[in-house]
């Protein structure tokens, strides 16, 4: 019998150093990882490779995190990833705009390692709070 796959991690960071940082995380905690520092990146490998959940965010070079995500939670092969918002805003309003956008779970940088992998198991094991507030949504 063949142990499991390593589940994939999309990381969507323009920081090169949190990118390295968070990647470098998710890899020591046993996830598989890919890398995108932009949107038009991240759509690509997320069609190419369907993540089983993504870090992501908020504000990268060509637009807003949290678009991509509104747009991933009509997308019939991504609405159910995990999709978890790493950023350095913290104020109320930013955390009620990424958990309305779809986000799964809101995280502030910087984070220690153990609690971003947690969540990410969280997610994966099915825990996914938001999905109630979508569908409540007007």
């Amino acid at each position: 019998m063949q142990p499991p796959r390593p589940r994939l991690v999309l990381v969507v960071e323009d920081n090169v150093d949190a990118q390295l940082i968070t990647t470098a995380t998710l890899r020591h905690f046993g996830f598989d990882v890919i890398q995108a520092d932009g949107l038009e990146q991240a759509r690509g490998l997320a069609r190419e490779r369907r993540p089983d959940a993504v870090v992501l965010d908020c504000r990268l070079p060509d637009g807003d995190g949290l678009e991509l995500a509104r747009a991933w939670r009509t997308d019939p092969t991504m609405k159910d990833v995990p999709v978890i918002v790493l950023t350095a805003f913290s104020a109320r309003q930013d955390v009620e705009a990424a958990l309305l956008a779809g986000a799964d779970a809101f995280l502030v940088k910087p984070i220690p390692g153990a609690v971003l992998a947690a969540q990410v198991e969280k997610l994966l094991a099915g825990a996914r709070p938001s999905q109630t507030l979508r569908v409540r949504r007007p």
